[in-house]
């Protein structure tokens, strides 16, 4: 362990040494006023065009960043007092072989593309993003280092739920392809000065050459693009527009639930909804987003599973109004949206966000959760109706101010405070990011304080990061600690799966970004981790290694791979479910190896593949998983995927929550901690289909089954040095039914038709089937493919709703009288 320490401060050392990467020189476009009425269809016939400036001479950003792109482009840039005006050509010496699709805005499929994206504050920090296709599919998205993850690919935060409304034609010509945009002020953000100088790229896709374009060169060594943009100049004299605008939506459902264990039979009910989204422009900076009476009925079902940790799952969000515009307060990871409306009816919900000038940015949130009752009837009083969830209002206040070098400080806090008796709760965070000049050496971390309040008594935690990081160039390296107290408890408007933690961690990353030997590009990175606890302070629990390796080949074929190692095991204080950190069970020794590969995206057909396990050194105990699937792009309008999934635990070890461990089961001695001993073997399979039948009608399709089974061979006693002992538990009871065996059966079908008939308005048709099972007995006894047979036999339901939203604008309402 020291060895290895040593070796990667040495490696951090000599990074340091290595020559900074430069960046690119910013190029500038000028901009040109107009006069004349413009017509959006694409042609860019209008004289403006002619007489305006022209960007070209693009650059590859990839797969060989920085050489001239094979394909010439331009753009010319005009405005006037209402909106900005793109006109792009895209040329191509071989027209009839562009990669064009028709597809739902936002989910571009095996497509040429063209793109701009915007920062009107120059802040480096956060960007806004219109393009098109050659068949005229809209999409855009927000960009926000506040939601930055490198890891997974997204060193620039971008948001792709955010939506604006805005105008645009496209099509195919004889020379190539050719898109005319049209940017109303409306859906810009810009600061109020006469002259204003914005900070632009353009890009450019050539899917067939899977090679992707820049005007202003960014290069692949240094982190992120935001703070490598050109300049756009000549914007002068105009006015942000009064930014009101409305979208009410009436929904109506016919909705059927059945199998249910009280009513056998179906039961009908046809409820409705009505409701209304409202955006408003409180200056040119700062907008107010609310939503009254809202209704998520149509959004996409979760993918329910069967959980056997100690942990809460985490599901993705699926509302728009939670996932745009959220990057302010999506800071420091203090906010779990999905905590907003999970268990108590939302009654509203309004965000305030904007920067200023100075680059302070500000965020409010707020919404607001209705009481909820019940009415039980217990014999003597007749019926009681109780109060079972407290009025809740919960908010977010955020405080960012971006420093120079694109660096930051923010201040947080997020509150929720409960009516009556119920529990409230504080969390504060102050969180900064300094960069150097060159972008190339971050230092980060963050220091929050958890407060809950539950009549007389109190609970406070604390945590603290660090982290030091270079950013740049070829070879990079960082470390980073965090602390998280005992009592540490953001949860009521947060995440965290586990407080009383202390972990560091030290990675080292080269990265190659040009082609070499076979392979368009290629990153390898080592990384230590060694964890513990705050309190008892420093108490170890596991020291871990790894190894990852990836690339892409000039075949356009990706793959990557993990090797990691716990050489001495993990002491886990969670998985024995006491929660009182005195009792670990301890975890043997133990290796995993992932593996993932994907085949060339162009292809009409396309496979990729995600498998991988984990091999400890006793009980021949290990942990098997495979995801594999296909994309088949049947036609220019219709997509097919199919996905397998499979995974296989053997002599897996758990622990058993407090209501798990049956009295009634023979040999329970009613104190000791229990501790399983499990075989797990489960599927998880789907279906998606994509028809578009034009760039404003699509149809879309999918469908999961997923079933795991976990059932007990042994159970064991765990003694106070983290070791398994026999125990006269059983988990059986006195008949010979096991009682802790148990088993998920879940299958969802979401059909969905959107109709987009107008600017922001559209139509939703949305068919929904549920199935969820989740016991023992029937489930566990027969195999998948048995359960899977009889799906019909468990509790379901059914919904069709159709809902409709229409867009409501001021200005244009004015422009029309």
């Amino acid at each position: 362990m020291k060895f290895f320490a040593a070796l990667l401060l040495c490696c951090c050392c000599t990074a340091s040494i290595f020559a900074q990467v430069q960046m690119a020189p910013k190029r500038t476009l000028q901009a040109t006023r107009i006069q004349e009425k413009m017509t959006i269809d694409g042609d860019l016939n209008e004289p403006a065009w002619a007489a305006a400036s022209v960007a070209s001479d693009f650059v590859f950003l990839w797969p060989t960043p920085g050489k001239p792109a094979t394909q010439r482009t331009e753009v010319r840039i005009i405005y006037d007092n209402a909106s900005m005006y793109v006109g792009v050509k895209c040329l191509d010496t071989h027209p009839d072989s562009i990669f064009h699709r028709l597809s739902k805005r936002d989910e571009l499929e095996n497509t040429d593309a063209f793109s701009i994206i915007i920062d009107a504050y120059r802040d480096g920090q956060n960007a806004i993003k219109f393009g098109v296709t050659p068949d005229n599919v809209q999409f855009d998205s927000k960009y926000s280092l506040a939601n930055a993850n490198p890891d997974n690919g997204d060193p620039d935060g971008e948001d792709s739920g955010w939506d604006a409304v805005w105008n645009s034609a496209a099509h195919i010509t004889p020379e190539g392809w050719v898109a005319e945009i049209e940017i109303p002020y409306s859906a810009l953000r810009f600061p109020k000065k006469d002259i204003q100088e914005w900070g632009m790229n353009l890009y450019r896709t050539v899917k067939r050459r899977n090679e992707t374009d820049s005007w202003n060169e960014v290069k692949a060594e240094i982190n992120g693009s935001l703070n490598q943009m050109g300049i756009l100049q000549g914007v002068s004299n105009i006015k942000a527009p009064l930014r009101l605008s409305a979208t009410p939506f009436v929904a109506t459902y016919a909705n059927n639930v059945y199998n249910l264990p009280t009513a056998p039979h179906s039961g009908w009910a046809y409820p409705y909804a009505y409701g209304m989204d409202i955006k408003y422009g409180i200056n040119e900076a700062f907008t107010l987003d609310a939503t009254v009476i809202p209704d998520f009925g149509q959004v996409r079902t979760d993918n329910f599973v069967l959980n056997l940790s100690p942990f809460e799952v985490r599901f993705n969000e699926n509302r728009a109004f939670f996932t745009e515009g959220t990057e302010l307060f999506n800071k420091g990871g203090l906010f779990y949206s999905r905590r907003v409306g999970a268990n108590q009816k939302l009654l509203n919900a309004t965000k305030i966000s904007g920067r200023t000038q100075k680059g302070l940015g500000v965020g409010l949130f707020n919404a607001v959760e209705s009481a909820e009752y019940e009415t039980t009837n217990d014999g003597e009083n007749g019926n009681v109706r109780e109060q079972v969830a407290p009025l809740t209002n919960k908010n977010i206040i955020v405080f960012d101010q971006n420093l120079k070098n694109n660096s930051s400080l923010t201040l947080i806090n997020t509150n929720v405070m409960r009516s009556g008796s119920g529990t409230d709760a504080n969390v504060t965070g102050l969180l900064f990011s300094l960069k150097n000049k060159a972008q190339s050496y971050t230092t980060s971390g963050k220091l929050v304080y958890s407060t809950r309040q539950h009549e007389t008594e109190a609970e406070n935690g604390f945590t603290a990061y660090l982290d030091v990081s270079k950013t740049s160039g070829n070879l990079q390296w960082g470390s980073n600690i965090n602390i998280e107290s005992d009592q540490y408890n953001p949860n009521d408007l947060g995440l965290l799966y586990s407080p009383n933690e202390m972990a560091h961690v030290a990675w080292i990353n080269y990265s190659r970004y040009k082609p070499w030997c076979k392979l368009n590009n290629f990153w390898s990175s080592a990384w230590m981790y060694n964890g513990g606890l705050y309190k008892p302070f420093g108490e170890w629990t596991q020291t871990s290694f790894g190894f990852n390796f990836g690339g892409n080949t000039k075949s356009f074929h990706n793959f990557g791979m993990n090797l990691n190692t716990s050489p001495w095991g993990e002491r886990d204080y969670f998985e024995p479910r006491t929660f009182d950190f005195e009792h670990y069970y301890q975890i043997p020794a133990g290796t995993g190896l992932w593996m993932w590969y994907n085949s060339d995206n162009r292809k009409k057909l396309i496979f990729y593949a995600n498998v991988g396990g984990r091999k400890f050194i006793q009980d021949n105990r290990y942990y098997s998983e495979i995801y594999a699937g296909f994309r088949w792009r049947a036609s220019n309008k219709l997509t097919i995927g199919i996905g397998y999934g499979r995974e296989i635990g053997n002599n897996e070890i758990g622990g058993l929550w407090s209501d798990e461990i049956y009295s009634e089961a023979i040999g329970y001695d009613g104190t000791s901690i229990i501790m399983g001993r499990r075989d797990v073997t489960g599927f998880n399979n789907d279906v998606n289909v994509n028809y578009a039948f034009s760039n404003k009608l699509n149809v879309a399709l999918y469908s999961r089954h997923y079933w795991k089974k976990s059932e007990y061979t042994r159970f064991y006693t765990l003694n106070n040095s983290g070791n398994l002992t026999n125990t006269t538990y059983t988990g059986t009871s006195a008949s010979g039914e096991p009682l802790n065996d148990i088993a998920a059966n879940f299958f969802n079908i979401d059909f969905v038709v959107t109709w987009r008939f107008a600017p922001g308005s559209d139509v939703l048709l949305v068919y929904k089937n549920f199935i969820g099972d989740q016991k023992g007995g029937y489930n566990v006894r027969h195999n998948y493919l048995y359960n899977a047979g009889h799906l019909m036999d468990f509790q379901g339901s059914n919904s069709l709703s159709l809902k409709v939203l229409y867009f409501l604008d001021y200005e244009r309402l004015m422009h029309k009288h």
